[in-house]
């Protein structure tokens, strides 16, 4: 039974893989200015309200729609997406974005990884026989554990990478890659 659940176990994965990295380790090295701690402290607040209150609508949204199976792996995708959008522009500093307009993506963040959430226990719910529901519940779960413990190891290494590359101290690990302080 458990390998059978592996369609909602990924998804569950992949979204709380990227967006605990986001949070943990991208978040953390966006500031307007980069150098300053307090800028860097403030945008990673605000980001986080904004991916909260994306969480907490979409969530609120379990019981209006159902979504299918296709959906639930194309939010995670776009989930990883954001990792990389959100990379970029931490990295470059010179998007149009890199303002506090970074808060609007930091919303659909939120509004991905709940909705991944709810509806992948809904479809369990709904998908499979009342007998197995509790354990199918119980071993999804594991998924959400697992991608945040992956998130945070990722995470750590996306802050470092990043603070390499704007000249920051405080990074808790090195950046395996190899980055001039300023340059890409």
């Amino acid at each position: 039974l458990v390998l059978s659940l592996y369609p909602y176990m990924i998804p569950l994965v992949c979204v709380y893989a990227a967006e605990y990295a986001l949070q943990a380790g991208v978040w953390t090295a966006i500031g307007f200015p980069i150098t300053s701690p307090k800028a860097r402290n403030q945008f990673y607040t605000y980001s986080n309200w904004m991916y909260q209150f994306g969480v907490f609508v979409s969530r609120s949204s379990g019981t209006l729609l159902e979504t299918p199976m296709w959906a639930l792996w194309l939010m995670s995708a776009l989930q990883c997406v954001n990792v990389w959008f959100f990379w970029i522009v931490a990295a470059d500093q010179v998007s149009v974005l890199y303002n506090n307009l970074l808060l609007i993506p930091a919303f659909y963040v939120g509004l991905l990884g709940g909705a991944v959430y709810v509806h992948s226990f809904t479809r369990i719910c709904s998908d499979l026989p009342l007998p197995y529901r509790e354990f199918a519940l119980s071993a999804t779960s594991v998924g959400e554990g697992f991608g945040i413990v992956v998130a945070d190891v990722i995470g750590l290494f996306l802050q470092a990478c990043l603070y390499q590359i704007h000249g920051l101290e405080g990074a808790v690990v090195s950046c395996p890659a190899s980055f001039s302080a300023g340059r890409l």
